[in-house]
């Protein structure tokens, strides 16, 4: 675009030109195709990605359609939360998981809740390999579409509960939810910052460089398993610091 990204807001809030929200739309369709690829974690038709890739763009119009400048947030962090949000909404209301992993799914659950009555805690993913029978890759592409079915983002999370649109772009009804809201980032600060060391990487590079087990595993040369163990123990510290607040 000729103009720069202030001036393309400023021009944008100010008349709602068609053509302009489309030349925005094409710049970030990468960013649509980035995050459907890295939610997918099974193969799927062309048909089925075409939905997905539609389903961010919905998101990414409403992205557009809502941003505000002035709250001093990048338009591409507002965007992927209202895209990555969009597409697993779609996800939830079509139940869409292959059948070859419901199955996969099943087992691995048992499995889960046999090894947690066993050892009085979460099982580590070499202990659910081991005792399902199936290899890391399945598992891990599993435990992945869990883990994306139930939101485990941070930002969404907070985003849920509080009932907000994003936790960058926070439109607070009243004091008391302005107070909570606080609240609620700064304790999560000091959460983070008070994780051991390799558990506050791990969720630095996954939630705000937005980098995926395989990438993380190799900067730390670590196993993707590995990755996501610490990246659950993360979770549940967090958890257990923001119990209140979930």
């Amino acid at each position: 675009m000729a103009l720069v990204e202030e001036d393309i807001w400023k021009t944008y809030n100010s008349n709602k030109d068609p053509n302009l929200r489309n030349e925005i739309i094409i710049k970030y369709m990468p960013l649509v195709k980035h995050i459907v690829k890295k939610l997918i974690i099974s193969d799927i038709t062309q048909s089925e990605y075409e939905d997905l890739i539609n389903q961010g763009v919905i998101g990414l119009i409403d992205a557009i359609e809502k941003y505000q400048p002035s709250k001093g947030v990048k338009f591409e962090t507002y965007a992927t939360l209202r895209i990555r949000g969009e597409i697993i909404d779609y996800l939830r209301k079509k139940d869409w998981m292959p059948r070859s992993l419901k199955k996969k799914y099943r087992k691995i659950e048992e499995t889960v809740e046999t090894l947690q009555q066993k050892y009085n805690r979460e099982p580590t993913v070499e202990e659910i390999t081991e005792a399902c029978g199936l290899n890391e890759t399945d598992v891990l592409k599993t435990l992945s579409y869990i883990n994306v079915s139930n939101i485990n983002s941070l930002e969404e999370a907070i985003e849920n509960n509080f009932k907000l649109h994003a936790i960058s772009d926070v439109e607070l009804k009243n004091p008391e939810e302005e107070v909570l809201y606080k609240e609620l980032k700064r304790k999560l600060a000091n959460a983070i910052e008070n994780l051991p060391d390799k558990e506050r990487l791990v969720i630095t590079l996954y939630y705000y460089e937005d980098l995926n087990y395989k990438d993380i595993s190799k900067i730390l040369n670590l196993t993707e398993s590995r990755i996501s163990q610490i990246h659950t123990k993360a979770i549940k510290r967090i958890r257990e610091i923001l119990g209140e607040y979930f």
